[in-house]
């Protein structure tokens, strides 16, 4: 059955609620967005309710722009570990079902031009087009960097003329509606530029835990059971926090959506395997800090590590080595010019 995973909705629900419109306030089946896979049917209903209580005709277009690698769950860690925009692409339409199951994306390459088109399996599919389109742009220029346009975006339903304007404002190309696809054409030669987060290790590793994810989406209800028992989280929670670039913003929630479960259930979890969220991002803070210490100032290195304040990443510091970030930092540039 078509559907998009419980993380999927996070952002949906977090706009809605950024809009002032509260959860009992929501026109759909709200009991079913307690379940770990969502119906396809729920989540248009869900997007057509926001466009019409927000009054934004361009409601999907919106949610797309915010868009953030934990909106994606592991597909989000995976494609940001990518080498360039082929690959990703390459990931994208090999895991997209571990996020959303409701479409069937195509890649074709001409001489000059790369069409990525993405055909959804309802014809409601106005706001759900319009978030992936934007997602997927969005996502890609958080990477490559932010001026970075498409050649032509295309849809296959109707749009107002100032919907176009504002789309081509923020696409920065021509918007074309009423077309037989649903479309994103590029310059070809984008899909060699390198990404600039390239992790080969990483990348195999979430290459894996997707692979595993994806498996488990394809077993019966009992079967996902006893996988997900036998499933090591400790391991998936490393992994998830290594593949980060840097751990601000870095908590138990945003990594317990990547995994597709509660915060509550995945401190449950860790708790059975003899550790903590708090005990692993520990770990892999220190293992970061002599690295960010050597080619950093003490100010960045407490924000690379997930510090909001700069006392806190003090107080840690002392804890783990008895000494300041300043006096640690120093021992580390003597052993180096020894």
């Amino acid at each position: 059955m078509a559907s998009v995973s419980n993380a999927y909705l996070h952002s949906v629900l977090a706009f809605l609620n950024e809009q002032g419109i509260a959860a009992t306030e929501i026109k759909c089946d709200v009991v079913q967005l307690s379940s770990e896979r969502i119906a396809m049917q729920i989540y248009v209903d869900l997007l057509n309710f926001g466009a019409e209580r927000t009054e934004l005709s361009l409601f999907g277009f919106e949610l797309g722009k915010h868009i953030q690698a934990r909106d994606y769950g592991v597909l989000g860690y995976l494609v940001e570990s990518c080498e360039n925009l082929a690959q990703a692409i390459s990931v994208l339409r090999r895991f997209d079902a571990l996020v959303a199951d409701i479409g069937q994306t195509q890649l074709n390459v001409t001489d000059t031009f790369a069409h990525l088109d993405w055909q959804p399996l309802t014809t409601d599919c106005k706001q759900m087009v319009l978030r992936n389109t934007t997602a997927w742009v969005a996502t890609v220029r958080k990477i490559l960097g932010e001026t970075l346009s498409p050649h032509q975006v295309s849809f296959s339903f109707a749009l107002s003329a100032p919907e176009i304007k504002q789309l081509k404002a923020w696409f920065n190309c021509e918007v074309i509606t009423k077309t037989n696809e649903n479309r994103i054409s590029f310059d070809k030669t984008l899909l060699a530029l390198p990404f600039t987060s390239e992790n080969k290790a990483m990348f195999q590793a979430l290459v894996k835990l997707s692979e595993t994810e994806l498996s488990q989406n394809q077993l019966s209800q009992s079967e996902v059971s006893q996988t997900i028992r036998n499933c090591n989280i400790k391991q998936q929670v490393a992994t998830l926090l290594s593949a980060t670039s840097n751990l601000q913003g870095c908590d138990q929630k945003r990594i317990a959506e990547a995994l597709f479960m509660s915060a509550r259930t995945l401190q449950r979890k860790l708790k059975a395997e003899q550790t903590s969220f708090s005990a692993m991002l520990e770990a892999e803070r220190k293992s970061r800090i002599d690295n960010l210490l050597k080619h950093n100032t003490i100010a960045q290195t407490a924000y690379e590590l997930g510090f909001m304040e700069q006392s806190s990443f003090t107080h840690a510091c002392k804890k783990w080595f008895g000494v300041t970030p300043l006096t640690y930092q120093k021992s580390l540039t003597g052993k180096n010019a020894k």
